[in-house]
């Protein structure tokens, strides 16, 4: 933190700080450095690395940690079209967070403030064209360029690593090149919630390592979910409604001096969603406010109970619905001339802006984590892509069955039959009575009693792991000032010291 007193600047905390190494393979970085009497901080080309700065009455700061700037001192006035934003589609939109003082810096962006003036960031952020391109040609590229994306991470480390396998394109893609190139994991992690039955994502990673006589370990005990979305809350800054399922992947690295491979942004390279063609719809006619509502009613179905469907928005920052279409559409609408507008959005907003606590934050126990989908030159290639040759969403299945044609026959976790989700025990059931009595009385709850009945009870309108995560982030935010947020990292940290001492339900020995 860094405070304007007269004609002097007073420094408090580290005067340099670099979130990784930087290699030629390092895509998700951020780093500052404060040298005679100017402060420079960057992030990465995507600005994947969201690095907050904060900045009020002569006062500027940055930290990879949201509450650790309040901790600090920084006013913590909430931003409340933000978080109406976040309510309805479950995202932070260009750099905003939830709170009206602190940004994150742009892809790309560089922040510099000599003390004087006020800071200035500005941003390297491109648009992409559309290149000429066939789909033979679109699929050999991508396998082109991913190869030389995945030799770069290889060539740069040499020593052991993991690789997290979902059932899906992304992380299967990465396990065959690094095979494809000679190289082996230690092994391969999968995390499920169905104890010691495997759901069909662990089912399509453990048919996929049993073919490849690679190690697997599938983390699939139960977990303390609400300990868990306190945790995650903290680590991604109250900036995601996601990622308290991937707790046992921080666990896993923790305490283990290890590299590992991440699949972040795979997905929306290379194959839009369902969406998406009705969405390339309404941007050929330039109805913005049409993509922005599409999203909010999506998300408000996705996280609801059938009967409610109305979402998050109603609940913690109603009658806000028009203001919200009003400030997403043009975030939106930037992205006009690019081949997949919509793509564009999500990747430099949600992928960016919340999938990004992965490598991050989740994954950030581990030493060092190599994200090929976010190689510039893959990136690049992919963003430039015509949506006529990925409408169709099999560009990575092509790819992958072209690349590596022995596993083709070995189904993505949808070809598998879901087994039925096996009840929890009696004990899962009072542990969690005893984790919301811990979390309400250390976020400072009034009507303690009350609010633990409700984590307990079947909620009125949203899902159960969304009602959750949306009551605790609005319980951290409630009153947030700097005794709170030590608070709550002090929380965070008994949480981990609590953690679960098993981790591995299941191993295959490659």
């Amino acid at each position: 933190m860094l405070r304007r007193e007269g004609d002097d600047v007073v420094v408090r905390g580290a005067r340099r700080w670099r979130s990784v190494e930087h290699g030629k393979a390092a895509t998700v970085w951020a780093e500052w450095d404060w040298t005679d009497g100017r402060l420079t901080a960057k992030a990465d080309r995507y600005g994947f690395f969201n690095l907050f700065w904060y900045e009020k009455d002569g006062v500027v700061a940055v930290s990879p940690s949201l509450v650790k700037l309040v901790a600090e001192g920084c006013d913590a006035t909430q931003d409340k079209r933000g978080l109406a934003v976040f309510h309805r589609i479950g995202i932070f939109v260009n750099d905003d967070t939830p709170l009206e003082h602190v940004k994150t810096l742009p892809p790309g962006g560089v922040l510099t403030w000599d003390g004087k003036g006020p800071a200035k960031v500005v941003s390297g952020a491109t648009m992409p064209g559309t290149q000429e391109i066939s789909r033979d040609g679109a699929v050999e590229g991508m396998i082109t360029h991913f190869r030389s994306a995945v030799g770069r991470a290889l060539a740069e480390h040499d020593g052991p690593f993991h690789v997290p396998l979902s059932g899906g394109r992304d992380s299967r893609h990465i396990l065959l090149e690094v095979l494809h190139q000679g190289r082996r994991p230690e092994s391969c992690i999968t995390f499920h919630h169905n104890g010691s039955i495997p759901n069909r994502e662990a089912m399509a990673a453990r048919a996929l390592c049993e073919r490849l006589g690679v190690t697997h370990e599938m983390l699939g005990y139960a977990r303390p979910r609400l300990a868990d979305v306190v945790r995650a809350l903290v680590m991604t800054g109250l900036c995601a409604d996601e990622h308290s399922q991937m707790m046992p992947l921080n666990d896993y690295f923790l305490g283990r001096d290890a590299v590992s491979f991440d699949g972040i942004a795979g997905d929306i390279l290379t194959n839009p969603d369902d969406s998406a063609d009705w969405f390339m719809g309404l941007s050929l006619n330039g109805d913005w406010k049409g993509i922005a509502q599409g999203m909010m009613d999506g998300h408000g179905k996705v996280i609801s109970q059938a009967h409610w469907g109305k979402g998050a928005g109603p609940i913690y920052s109603p009658g806000m619905d028009e203001e919200v279409r009003d400030y997403v559409a043009p975030a939106i609408a930037q992205y006009a001339d690019a081949p997949d507008p919509y793509q564009m959005f999500w990747m430099f907003h949600r992928t960016r802006r919340e999938i990004n606590f992965v490598p991050q934050a989740i994954l950030g126990s581990a030493r060092k984590v190599f994200c090929p989908y976010l190689d510039p030159e893959f990136v690049e290639f992919c963003i430039s892509l015509p949506y006529s040759v990925t409408k169709d969403q099999q560009l990575h299945n092509d790819a992958i069955a072209r690349a590596y044609p022995e596993v083709a026959d070995i189904p993505y976790q949808e070809g598998f039959a879901e087994p039925p989700m096996q009840r929890a025990p009696l004990s899962a059931k009072v542990r969690r009575v005893g984790d919301a009595m811990r979390i309400v009385r250390g976020l400072g709850v009034e009507d303690r009693m009350g609010q633990v009945m409700r984590f307990v009870t079947a909620p009125e309108k949203l899902n159960r792991h969304h009602a959750d995560i949306y009551a605790l982030h609005a319980h951290c935010l409630a009153g947030l000032d700097r005794g709170k947020a030590q608070r709550l990292l002090d929380l965070a940290a008994e949480l981990v010291a609590r953690r679960p001492a098993k981790l591995v339900s299941d191993r295959y020995e490659g």
